[in-house]
Order: C-alpha cells, then structure tokens, then sequence
C-alpha cells in the first residue's frame, strides 16, 4: 500500500511539526474522543498548569547556584555552582530536580533555538523556601544560598520534540493501517464497529502515553473517554 503523504514527510523531515500535529487533530476528530483531541491541542498550545504532564516532557537536571559564607562585611562567595544533593532524600531529590515544559511546540522550538545561539542551559528557579534544608541536607548550615535553580542542557528539548514526533508518526501510521491512505486528511469510522473504534482509540492511548491513560472500557460511549520560564 502506497504511504501517505503526511506519514512520508514527518518521517523525512520534511513538514514542520506543528502543521503535522494540526493535520492528525482533522483526522483525530472523526473518532470523536476528547482525550485524543485534548492530547492534540496540549501539544500545540501547551498544557495547563493543572493538567498532568506526559512523562516525555519532564527532564532532569542538576542544582547551580550562588551562596556565600561568612558575615555580610567579611565573606567567601561562590557563583554559580554545583550544588551537591547531600543527604537529600531521594524522593526529594526526583522531585526538585525535575523540570517541566509545558509550552506549545512552537514555544519549545523558539526555546531550543535560544539556548543553542546562546550556547545556554534551560531550568527553573528553586524557591527560596528550600534553600536551608538544602543547605542542612549537606550539613552546612552556614551556607547562605542567594539563588538556586535547576539546569539541563538544551539536548532535553530536543529529547522532547523527538518524543512528540515519534508518537505522531506511529499515531498516523496506525490509523493508515486501520484505514487507508491519510490524504484527504478523512477516515471512515463506519467503516468499523464500535468495538473496533474503542480498540483503536485505546491503542493510540497506549501510543501517546506508553500505558491505558486512554481507556473507554466496555460499554462506555466513544465521546465519554477524557485524558484527564525555562531559559537562564
């Protein structure tokens, strides 16, 4: 069978991925799930604050900071450092050293864009609220930390768009297989029994979120299943 054009240019490079992510929302609607479209429009426009974020889009960095010791008058200073973890817990320690992206493509690529030319890192600041129970974790109690953020290298946006792509290539080639040629950005779900929606559906959940976020379940309605500053 003769690939799709959408499917040949994703694979090749050849079409930017927000344009992509807009075609598969026209071929996504004739299946009428929420979730899927949700999935859809996160990536474009970004997800809400409180929105779960897919995994793909957490990364993990390492502390820098500044802190001084000594007396405001006399004072040893060190600027933008690693900090160690200490005695952090570990729980803790996978907590703060996440960061989240949660803006569109677009945004992403304008991200990844600006580290490179500046040849910088991405992150987020640590809430001054933590700064001495990092400073005890490393029994030091006498280092007055100034700021602290989390940094990782622009690679981990890369990591994510490349995450995104994936997903949608194996997305677009699922629903060729299920219904033919994508071109006319149209596939016939009469084409199949409900039971076969549901299981397409809860595949390209699968697809998406590496497990059954997306689950109809028996004798659901195919409309009912929902999904429930980074530069230095």
């Amino acid at each position: 069978m003769a690939k799709s054009i959408i499917i040949k240019e994703l694979a090749n490079g050849e079409i930017d991925l927000g344009i992509a992510l807009k075609r598969t929302k026209v071929l996504l609607y004739d299946l009428e799930n929420e979730g899927l479209i949700n999935w859809i429009n996160y990536e474009m426009s970004g997800y809400p604050d409180d929105e779960e974020l897919p995994d793909y889009r957490k990364a993990f960095g390492t502390l820098k900071g500044s802190y001084y010791k000594g007396s405001i008058a006399s004072h040893t200073t060190w600027n933008n450092v690693t900090i160690p973890f200490g005695k952090m817990p570990d729980d803790i320690k996978e907590t703060i050293t996440c960061i989240k992206f949660r803006e569109g493509v677009d945004a992403l690529k304008q991200l990844l864009i600006t580290a490179e030319k500046n040849e910088s890192k991405v992150g987020a600041e640590i809430s001054a609220d933590m700064f001495p129970y990092i400073a005890n974790w490393n029994d030091d109690p006498y280092m007055i930390f100034t700021s602290i953020r989390i940094e990782a290298g622009a690679q981990s946006i890369k990591n994510i768009l490349s995450a995104i792509e994936n997903r949608l290539l194996d997305i677009l080639i699922s629903l060729e297989k299920e219904f033919g040629v994508l071109d006319d950005l149209d596939i016939d779900v009469s084409s199949k029994s409900s039971e076969e929606l549901e299981k397409i559906i809860d595949n390209i959940g699968v697809t998406i979120y590496n497990d059954n976020r997306i689950n109809i379940g028996d004798g659901n309605n195919i409309k009912g299943s929902t999904l429930t500053n980074h530069m230095k």
